[in-house]
């Protein structure tokens, strides 16, 4: 049992629970759209209760900002009792920017991530900052884009007006049903004051997203560009959202579609406050559960180590007399390996790889740690050296002493390759050898 009380010094309940906490996985800002229990939608200056139908005006003074003004009305539409609601607002469709892509990278963070590289170029009118929203599970689509100002701006006016902003969402995604049939298509023509929107919806994808000023169209050329546009979208069912009671039809509180939703900062804050609270909660739990995992074995493991400790002490006991042995042979190899392993001259073989080459007389041969020492007499000195050089035995032939009568007397030194002796003597020193 005492093994157990230095490990959980060393490992701190709190520091575990942390540890345990970084390796659980995190969303991708979905908690705060979970929380969604109310939706207003914005129509021609009229905001809408999505849930009951109920509606107010937005109206503008003009020293407010619009945010405020629609802050104001939505407090109208959810009394003060209702300060818990966590409130999705639907925007008009011509408010967000859109832009077609088609990748050919893989992947929902590399497509993301592409996007945004591109923002200044794909919408260089805008200046600001701007947020993504793309439902990048697919290659092809449309990308939305809103100002992250005018996001957070709405959320201090909602805040100001103690209510809590949670996404914001075009108004065209509002009847959109979840499915997992991703083959179901929709066409949805969403038409206010000035502006005309129409969207081409795959399964839970924007494939085609078309807006267009009314006043644009009683131009032929731009009237006949429109029908050639509008006549390429095909879909399996159709909605016309052109009117105020096609919005009130609604009658329910709009589920937000995760991926073309706009979060505020402050919505984003939030749910990392409650993530960090829930994977806190978790991860103490998960620490909790590895210390008793880790304590609970400690008393049976205890016992096996005394029992291992006095088999250790048995047999090393035993083994004295054998580890002496062993000792006395380590001993002896250490003494003996000086000679086993004095590098082998094959003197013979040099001899004999001698007479291959040395047709003349040899009045002298001495061989000492790999160096070869012979002289004798031949007509040419310089040939000699070069046959002996062509030897793989030899390196580092060169004539020793300088020729004498007419270059017939010749002496020559030169290193045998199979032999290594600096090597030898780093391992086995002079001084080691008693010398």
């Amino acid at each position: 049992m005492k093994l157990a009380i230095p490990l959980l010094e060393k490992i701190p309940l709190q520091e575990l629970s942390l540890k345990v906490q970084s390796l659980l996985p995190s969303g991708r800002h979905t908690e705060s759209l979970k929380r969604v229990d109310a939706s207003l939608l914005l129509f021609n200056d009229t905001l809408i209760n999505t849930e009951n139908g109920r509606t107010e005006n937005v109206t503008i003074s003009a020293d407010e900002p619009k945010e405020q003004a629609l802050a104001r009305a939505a407090r109208r539409l959810l009394p003060a009792n209702q300060d818990n609601r966590h409130i999705l607002l639907l925007l008009p469709t011509s408010e967000f920017a859109a832009t077609s892509y088609q990748m050919q990278v893989m992947g929902e963070k590399m497509i993301r991530s592409a996007l945004e590289l591109q923002s200044h170029s794909l919408i260089p009118a805008y200046d600001e900052k701007l947020l993504l929203a793309v439902n990048a599970k697919n290659t092809e689509g449309v990308a939305l884009w809103f100002s992250e100002k005018q996001v957070n701006r709405l959320f201090r006016a909602f805040e100001e007006q103690g209510m809590f902003l949670s996404a914001i969402m075009p108004r065209s995604l509002a009847s959109l049903e979840k499915t997992e049939d991703g083959d179901r298509s929709i066409l949805v023509n969403d038409e206010e004051g000035s502006n005309i929107s129409l969207l081409q919806i795959t399964g839970n994808t924007i494939r085609r997203l078309l807006t267009v000023n009314k006043a644009d169209l009683d131009q032929e050329v731009f009237a006949k560009q429109w029908e050639i546009e509008i006549s390429q979208l095909k879909a399996d069912a159709s909605q016309n959202m052109s009117s105020l009671e096609d919005w009130i039809a609604i009658g329910q509180t709009v589920n937000p579609i995760v991926d073309y939703c706009f979060l505020p900062a402050g919505a984003i804050e939030e749910e990392k406050k409650i993530s960090l609270a829930r994977k806190s909660k978790a991860a103490l739990a998960v620490a909790a559960c590895i210390v008793l995992l880790l304590f609970a074995p400690f008393v049976s493991n205890w016992m096996t180590l005394r029992d291992l400790q006095a088999e250790l002490a048995r047999v090393e006991e035993m083994s004295i007399e054998p580890r002496s042995l062993q000792a006395s042979i380590f001993d002896m190899d250490e003494e003996w390996g000086a000679l086993e392993e004095y590098p082998d001259q094959k003197v013979a073989q040099v001899l004999i790889s001698l007479n291959d080459v040395v047709q003349s007389s040899l009045t002298s041969f001495s061989i000492n740690k790999g160096v070869v020492d012979i002289s004798g007499s031949t007509n040419d000195p310089a040939y000699l050296v070069e046959l002996l050089a062509q030897r793989e035995e030899f390196f580092n032939v060169a004539q020793s002493t300088n020729t004498r009568g007419g270059g017939a007397q010749f002496g020559i030194r030169m290193n045998l390759s199979s032999t290594d002796f600096e090597a030898y003597e780093e391992k086995y020193p002079v001084i080691s050898q008693g010398r």
